[in-house]
């Protein structure tokens, strides 16, 4: 049976368990809060990481339609405006920026059904993830999509998402695979500690959420496509 949690879980978790129930067993033989303190920071810490580290299930609440995009991560819907893609469409798009806080579940999926064209990472700085210019200069990795052609759809599209480290965050994490395919709602990635996530999406994207909403990966409908 496959524990919810990510596959980096353990190695980060398990070692910060065992270095706190080690300092509580010092801090107890030398009768001393020298070691308990810290014992106890370590266990709290290591509980708080389980809960950040969680990857449950996700199932919408009903089938999305034939047009609709859904959330690719959790979190507060910080940008929703038109902007130039410039590293992959380098055209005006619909943007949609979600911020996720430490608390929020970090697993990505796919907005969609589609091909994944292009993966590409590009290293940078560690702005909070919330600025306005974390999309352009932090860390971050990008996954090029290319949609299926469902009932209804004007063209075939091709999407961005992004996956931007934050302030705390440190890894970025893509299991997408250029020349496969992903299923709305199938899991590509996730992003260790604090971090956003941006979409861009066709013009002519009929949103169906506002500024400060928000939103789950794989439940909440983003909008639909021309």
């Amino acid at each position: 049976m496959k524990l919810p949690f990510m596959r980096e879980t353990w190695i980060m978790v398990l070692p910060t368990f065992a270095a706190g129930f080690a300092l509580l067993y010092f801090g107890h033989e030398a009768q001393t809060w020298f070691f308990t303190i810290p014992g106890w920071v370590l266990l709290v810490l290591a509980v708080l990481m389980l809960n950040f580290f969680r990857d449950f299930e996700r199932l919408p609440a009903t089938t999305p339609g034939p047009r609709e995009i859904i959330s690719p991560a959790d979190g507060k819907v910080v940008v929703l405006a038109q902007a130039v893609e410039k590293f992959h469409l380098k055209k005006k798009s619909t943007h949609i920026a979600i911020f996720m806080n430490p608390l929020n579940n970090h697993v990505q999926r796919a907005p969609f059904d589609g091909k994944v064209l292009k993966k590409t990472y590009h290293p940078g700085e560690f702005l909070a993830a919330y600025d306005d210019k974390a999309d352009l200069v932090n860390e971050q990795a990008h996954v090029v999509l290319e949609l299926d052609k469902k009932k209804g759809m004007k063209a075939k599209h091709r999407i961005v998402l992004k996956q931007i480290a934050g302030l705390l965050c440190r890894r970025v994490k893509t299991d997408a695979v250029p020349g496969k395919s992903l299923k709305q709602g199938q899991r590509f990635g996730r992003i260790l500690l604090g971090s956003r996530v941006d979409v861009f999406l066709p013009l002519g994207f009929k949103p169906a959420v506002k500024m400060g909403d928000q939103v789950r990966a794989g439940v909440t409908v983003l909008g639909e496509l021309p």
